[in-house]
């Protein structure tokens, strides 16, 4: 079971930093002043540790021997020296959950994503344009780093999933990945809604998707569709993408507007 809340029994932080249960609550007492208040809590209350005290924890752990020198440990805590040392960070890191519960003191200084609950990352236009600009940032990458080859395939593949997204937030399609048959309803989307063909080459970029992917799958674990070889210019790629994404905001509010 994940502890998406981070925090952590007597047992389980004994056995997270190896110790006796005996040693933990020992240390709890000593270095009180350290620790969160769930720490040492009233009588009949469990005691409850942070990944903060944790930390804490580790570092007296480092010190910890025979005959500890307390007032130096507090020292060296005092001085925030458990923030400074890379095998505190590892373990802290290793037993930090991938996604984690809310944080109590999150402000406009934290850098995460908040998702879940009542928090939608957005809707599938929305999607579409992360997909996109996850693919952009890519294309800026392999060009200045020269890796062309090795981000090709994430690349491509985030453009042909937003591609995908852009014509199911059109068309309302949820199931099919088919890009052939996408193409085919969101032209009858536009010839009913607005009289309306789209241009041949943004018809001809979700084809050229459709025929080297036309699943989703290739680009996604490295199958190869194509029976011959096919040359791709990364940036040209990008610049037709950007082409792509703007025409499908200006369908979008084009039927805003029908429809307000």
């Amino acid at each position: 079971m994940i502890n998406y809340f981070m925090k952590y029994g007597v047992l389980e932080t004994a056995r997270l930093l190896e110790v006796d249960r005996d040693t933990i609550k020992k240390w709890a007492y000593i270095f009180s002043n350290y620790l969160s208040s769930e720490a040492n809590p009233e009588k009949g209350k469990p005691r409850r540790f942070t990944i903060n005290d944790v930390r804490v924890f580790a570092y007296v752990l480092m010190y910890w021997e025979d005959d500890p020198d307390i007032e130096y440990i507090k020292i060296g805590l005092n001085s925030n020296s458990q923030f400074e040392d890379e095998s505190i960070d590892n373990l802290i890191t290793s037993i930090t959950p991938l996604f984690r519960a809310m944080p109590e003191d999150i402000d406009e200084t934290w850098s995460g994503v908040v998702f879940g609950g009542e928090f939608e990352l957005g809707d599938i236009f929305s999607t579409a344009d992360s997909f996109k600009l996850a693919g952009d940032k890519l294309v800026e990458i392999a060009h200045k780093s020269h890796e062309e080859q090795e981000l090709f395939q994430p690349a491509i593949y985030n453009y042909r999933h937003a591609t995908e997204l852009y014509i199911k937030s059109i068309t309302g399609e949820e199931i099919n990945h088919n890009l052939h048959d996408l193409l085919i309803k969101l032209k009858v989307v536009l010839k009913n809604e607005f009289n309306a063909s789209p241009p041949e080459w943004f018809e001809n970029i979700i084809e050229a998707f459709h025929y080297s992917d036309p699943n989703g799958e290739a680009f996604r674990y490295g199958i190869t569709v194509p029976k011959e070889e096919l040359y791709a210019d990364m940036h040209q790629i990008k610049v037709l993408m950007n082409w792509l994404s703007a025409s499908f905001k200006k369908i979008k509010v084009e039927r805003l507007k029908t429809n307000y």
